[in-house]
C-alpha cells in the first residue's frame, strides 16, 4: 500500500484528521471526478436523451456487477437503494407477518434496525425480543445468547455485522449457521462492514444484507444496496412499487406482478452521476484490497487503543478480543460528557470524531488512509484534556 499516494487522492485528509468514516467516508478524487464528468456530460447532451438514458442504465448495472465482484455474490442478488435503512425496510416491510411472530435483535443496535422492528411490533403484533450483548467477551457467548432467544415462533434475526456503538464485530458465519439450523431468516446491517473488512456473502450464507455506499466504501451519499439470496427474492413483497414491479399491466386493470427479479424493489428516477461515483469508489477500494485494508486498520486500531489505555481517565468500550474488534474505537472520559470530548477534539486538533449514545461515548473510526502520526496527535490532544 502506497499510503502517501492514497492520501494524496483523498482531499479531506489535507484539512483535518478524519476519524469519522463510520458516519460518512471522505471520497477520493477519482470518485468526485466520475460524478462531475457524468453530470457535465449528461447536462451537455440532455438528461433524457437516448445516450444519456443508456449511460445511466450502464452506470447502475456496473455498480451491481462491481458489488457482486467485491462481495462474492451474483449481480442479480443486489437491488440498488439510497442507503442501508431503505434496504432494511424493504425486508422488514416485505415479509408477511402474523401476530405472535418473533423478531430477535440486540440491545446495541442502530435505530435503523430498532425502529423498523418496533414498528413491526406496533403494526402487526410481532414480538420483539432483545438479546443483551453489552458485557460479552467471547464469540461463543454471543452465539449462545442469540440461540437462547430463539423459539419456534422466531422468524427473523436483525443484527449489525459490526455494531456502530462499540465496534463489536459479530461472528456472523456462526450466527448465520445457527439461524439456518433453527429455520430463522437473518437480516444483516452491513453499514460498518462493507469496505471495512472482507465480506463474502455467499461464504457467509447470508439471507439479507443491507449496506450504504457512503461510509467505508468512500462513495457519495444517497446510494447503497441490498443483497437478497436469490431463492428468497420471491418471498419478499415490494411495498413501494413502480414499473419494475410489473411484468405487464393495462388500463383494464390487468396486472402481472414481478416476483422473481430483484429489480422489483427499484423505483424510478435516480442519479446516474452518483452511481458512476459509487462504481469508481468500488474500484478504488478493490485496488487497495479488502484484506490489506483490514490488516492496516487493525494494526492502527491496536496502536491507538494501547495508547488510550495509558490515560487513566479514559475507559475503552470497544472489544478487547481481536476477533471481535474492528476499526471503531469508542471511549468515555471520567467526568466529561461525550459531546464535549468530540467538540474538543475538533476545536483543538481538527480531529473529526462523533458522539454516540447508549452507551454514551466518543467514537473514532480508524480507516486505512489514517496514519500512526495522526493517531499520536489524537492521543496527545486527549492527554492535554485529562491531565
Amino acid at each position: 500500500m502506497d499510503i502517501h499516494q492514497l492520501r494524496h487522492e483523498i482531499p479531506a485528509v489535507r484539512n483535518c484528521i478524519y476519524l469519522n468514516t463510520g458516519w460518512s467516508g471522505p471520497s477520493p478524487t477519482p470518485v468526485l471526478d466520475a460524478i462531475r464528468e457524468h453530470l457535465e456530460w449528461e447536462n451537455s447532451l440532455g438528461p433524457a436523451t437516448p445516450p444519456a438514458l443508456e449511460k445511466h442504465k450502464e452506470a447502475r448495472e456496473s455498480v451491481r456487477k462491481g458489488l457482486a465482484r467485491l462481495l462474492g455474490a451474483r449481480p442479480e442478488e443486489f437491488t440498488l437503494t439510497e442507503n442501508t435503512t431503505q434496504g432494511i425496510n424493504i425486508i422488514t416491510n416485505g415479509l408477511e407477518w402474523r401476530p405472535g411472530d418473533e423478531v430477535v435483535t440486540c440491545d446495541l443496535e442502530h435505530p435503523s434496525i430498532l425502529i423498523p422492528c418496533l414498528y413491526l411490533q406496533k403494526r402487526f403484533g410481532v414480538v420483539l425480543k432483545m438479546v443483551s450483548l453489552r458485557d460479552v467477551s467471547r464469540p461463543e457467548d454471543i452465539v449462545s445468547r442469540i440461540e437462547e432467544a430463539f423459539t419456534p415462533r422466531t422468524r427473523l434475526l436483525c443484527l449489525s455485522h459490526i455494531i456502530y456503538l462499540t465496534g463489536l464485530r459479530l461472528p456472523l458465519l456462526e450466527i448465520q449457521s445457527l439461524a439456518r439450523k433453527h429455520g430463522v431468516l437473518i437480516l444483516v446491517d452491513g453499514a460498518q462492514s462493507v469496505g471495512h473488512i472482507p465480506v463474502n456473502l455467499t461464504q457467509l450464507g447470508c439471507d439479507f444484507y443491507a449496506f450504504p455506499g457512503h461510509k467505508w466504501l468512500l462513495g457519495p451519499d444517497g446510494v447503497g444496496a441490498l443483497f437478497i439470496r436469490k431463492e428468497l427474492i420471491p418471498m419478499v413483497e415490494p411495498r413501494y412499487v413502480a414499473h419494475c414491479a410489473a411484468l405487464s399491466y393495462d388500463i383494464n386493470g390487468n396486472l402481472e406482478t414481478n416476483v422473481e427479479d430483484i429489480k422489483k424493489f427499484e423505483l424510478t428516477t435516480t442519479s446516474g452521476p452518483l452511481w458512476s461515483g459509487l462504481q469508481k469508489a468500488i474500484e478504488f477500494v478493490e485496488a487497495v484490497g479488502l484484506e490489506t485494508i483490514e490488516s492496516r486498520v487493525m494494526t492502527l486500531t491496536s496502536m491507538l487503543e494501547e495508547e488510550l489505555k495509558r490515560l487513566s481517565s479514559i475507559t475503552l468500550l470497544s472489544p478487547h478480543l481481536p476477533t471481535l474488534a474492528s476499526g471503531l474505537v469508542s471511549f468515555s472520559v471520567s467526568g466529561r460528557e461525550a459531546p464535549e470530548i468530540t467538540t474538543y477534539l475538533w476545536e483543538q486538533g481538527r480531529i473529526a470524531a462523533r458522539s454516540v449514545k447508549n452507551p454514551t461515548c466518543t467514537r473514532l473510526s480508524v480507516a486505512f488512509f489514517n496514519t500512526s502520526e495522526e493517531l499520536e496527535t489524537v492521543v496527545a490532544t486527549l492527554r492535554r484534556l485529562v491531565t
